[in-house]
């Protein structure tokens, strides 16, 4: 086992000269004594640098908007106003739907709902869906809800 270790440890101390000639004059340009050991450890060096530069820039710079997963803090703040105004909008629409069901409850002929009006800001749990022929997300008026009604 002692054997095989130190005669890899003398090949990796081997010395070797990387020499650049130039071809047509054969003058020599750059000398340099490598070992095995010294090549390994100066790509080592470099990737690991690198990497380290890679993931400095990522971070610390807005090339993280183009990594999938991260966003930037703008763009959250302008989600989490956008949910907070699709909700209050839910919860006018849900409002208003209750305030036409009554009044078409009561041209009916209905003593109409209980409740008529609910604050845009708390939740009902008198919420009521509209009668049939009359869709939540129909694009009619409230004048056309009431002319297709027929009244007794």
């Amino acid at each position: 086992m002692e054997q095989p270790r130190k005669k890899l440890i003398h090949k990796l101390s081997y010395k070797y000269r990387l020499v650049l000639i130039n071809d047509a004059s054969f003058e020599e340009k750059l000398s340099i004594k490598l070992t095995p050991m010294n090549v390994f450890v100066a790509f080592s060096s470099a990737i690991v640098l690198l990497t380290a530069i890679i993931i400095t820039l990522i971070f610390y710079t807005s090339l993280r908007e183009f990594v999938p997963g991260y966003t930037d803090t703008k763009t959250k703040r302008n989600l989490q106003q956008l949910l907070y105004k699709t909700d209050s909008l839910e919860q006018t629409l849900r409002a208003k739907e209750l305030y036409y069901n009554n009044i078409i409850n009561i041209m009916k002929g209905g003593n109409g709902l209980q409740d008529s009006t609910i604050a845009p800001g708390k939740p009902s749990s008198m919420y009521v869906f509209p009668s049939a022929g009359f869709s939540r997300f129909e694009p009619t008026t409230v004048a056309e809800k009431l002319s297709k009604i027929t009244c007794v």
